[in-house]
């Protein structure tokens, strides 16, 4: 579910390890697909790989990824990156233009069945959250939408009306920590070896995240060299790398 760098075979330089969150994601996008009268949310603490995993579904089942920031945050902002997600590009800037525009380019009953994801949701203004569920109701698609944990649920404390709007959401996924399994299947991408080795990844990864797990074994993987595997002691090795503390190292011992 991951976006993982092999030296074994050089072959392609970015793979994808699909893991629990990518299976729980994968469920709720057909979740979506089937009952597209109500959008499904998913969310995580950062880091556990919500997002690569939201990239690979949506290009491989043709699905529209976007992702909400700054520059899309208002409803004009929010209305832009939909239409930009269909591979449209639109001059228009007053909102009733492209709010016209998004209705046309979104519409199920001309362009038939589609599904939009909106990653880091949390990052809308309350009044674009409103304007995509509207939209949403009004055109048919699927929509999924993903965001941070804590701030969503921090925006929900602020804001009562937020609240109100998730409250009539389908399915809510909430992504955990990597399992042991997640540890395994990503130590072998790498082509980790040792049983010490296997019981620092699951240590570490039931401690940290996806983010960090991937992390500490790209840098084992520069550590080892073009050849060999991954063992117990380059993993110690990239760990002191990163994190500069003999005494973190209890991580990996799971202490």
């Amino acid at each position: 579910m991951l976006e993982a760098k092999s030296s074994r075979d050089r072959k392609p330089k970015h793979r994808f390890v699909d893991i629990e969150a990518s299976r729980e994601i994968r469920k709720a996008m057909e979740i979506a697909k089937d009952i597209p009268q109500y959008p499904v949310l998913i969310s995580s603490k950062p880091g556990m790989g919500k997002t690569t995993a939201l990239k690979h579904h949506a290009e491989d089942k043709g699905t529209f990824y976007c992702e909400a920031g700054q520059a899309s945050k208002s409803t004009k902002g929010m209305l832009k990156m939909l239409i930009d997600a269909t591979g449209y590009s639109s001059g228009y800037q007053y909102i009733k233009d492209l709010s016209e525009t998004a209705i046309e380019r979104l519409s199920v009953e001309y362009f038939g069945p589609m599904m939009i994801i909106v990653d880091e949701v949390q990052t809308l203004e309350l009044s674009a959250f409103r304007e995509l569920l509207r939209l949403q109701e009004m055109c048919g698609f699927s929509l999924v939408l993903s965001g941070n944990d804590r701030r969503l649920a921090r925006t929900r404390i602020q804001d009562s009306a937020l609240d109100q709007i998730v409250s009539r959401l389908g399915l809510r996924v909430e992504l955990g920590a990597p399992t042991e399994e997640d540890c395994r299947n990503i130590g072998i991408d790498f082509d980790v070896e040792g049983k010490d080795a296997y019981d620092a990844l699951r240590n570490f990864g039931h401690q940290t995240s996806v983010r960090d797990l991937v992390r500490l074994l790209t840098f084992a993987e520069q550590l080892r060299g073009a050849s060999g595997s991954i063992q117990m002691h380059h993993l110690k090795t990239a760990f002191l790398t990163i994190y500069g503390s003999k005494k973190d190292l209890k991580l990996l011992a799971g202490r």
